[in-house]
């Protein structure tokens, strides 16, 4: 008897130290780059590495003028904006997380 009670108390504390885990999962934030301004015939160029027809990307209208925006990992960025082969834009940024850094094209 004192063994089957022993056993069934092992037992219960086997299955009550067993806990669920939950966690909590935070999603990461996006950024995002803004051209707005004359956007229109530009070429952007981000790291060396993204080139960007700012005529073809997604545009969204708030009321005056189009903005195109760009999702890019927070950091450090190089972008430059070229239309008709002018460079019209040459600048390093800093995007937070999180954050929309927007670029004023001329």
């Amino acid at each position: 008897m004192v063994k089957k009670l022993f056993l069934s108390g092992l037992f219960f504390l086997l299955i009550v130290s067993c806990g669920y885990y939950e966690g909590v999962v935070q999603p990461t934030p996006k950024s995002y780059l803004a051209f707005s301004g004359n956007t229109r015939g530009s070429v952007a160029v981000i790291d060396d590495v993204i080139t960007l027809n700012l005529d073809k990307e997604l545009q969204e209208t708030d009321g005056r003028e189009k903005t195109v925006l760009f999702q890019i990992a927070p950091g450090k960025h190089k972008v430059i904006v070229t239309r008709t082969g002018r460079e019209v834009v040459n600048r390093v940024i800093i995007v937070a997380d999180g954050a929309t850094k927007e670029i004023q094209v001329p």
